[in-house]
């Protein structure tokens, strides 16, 4: 790559891109999203990467899959605006403050509020999931 093009990838102002195959753009695409690690550590990741967000008022707390390692990251934006980005049948809005990837979910544990992944990490989610939505949850992916 050359340093024009990284350049671009890590401006401050880019918060999505989209490296594409010329020859077929419509099959080949693979688009990336924008998080901070860190103050002003930027990181690209992938929608299959992207495991659970929290909404934190005009910033959403990720948890992110980095190979061995989960990480949580931040982005500025909303759980919508996130959700637009990400593909529709991989990912379910919980409620206005959690939106979770499905390929990672294990089950949910509705007493202690606890949500599992498939790697045995729980997460806590002490806002309300709807019963019609838990229900959905565990008939369909436990």
């Amino acid at each position: 790559m050359n340093d024009d093009f990284v350049n671009k990838i890590y401006s401050e102002k880019r918060n999505f891109i989209t490296l594409s195959n010329p020859a077929d753009v419509n099959t080949n695409c693979i688009e990336f999203i924008r998080f901070e690690e860190k103050k002003e550590k930027f990181t690209w990741a992938h929608s299959d990467e992207i495991i659970f967000g929290i909404s934190a008022d005009h910033y959403v707390k990720t948890l992110i899959n980095c190979g061995e390692k989960m990480k949580w990251m931040t982005r500025h934006s909303t759980l919508k605006e996130l959700m637009n980005l990400l593909p529709k049948q991989n990912f379910v809005r919980l409620n206005k403050f959690y939106v979770l990837n499905l390929n990672y979910f294990s089950h949910i544990n509705e007493s202690l509020k606890l949500l599992y992944l498939i790697n045995g990490f729980s997460i806590s989610t002490p806002h309300r999931i709807s019963p019609f939505l838990s229900h959905l949850l565990k008939s369909s992916y436990t």
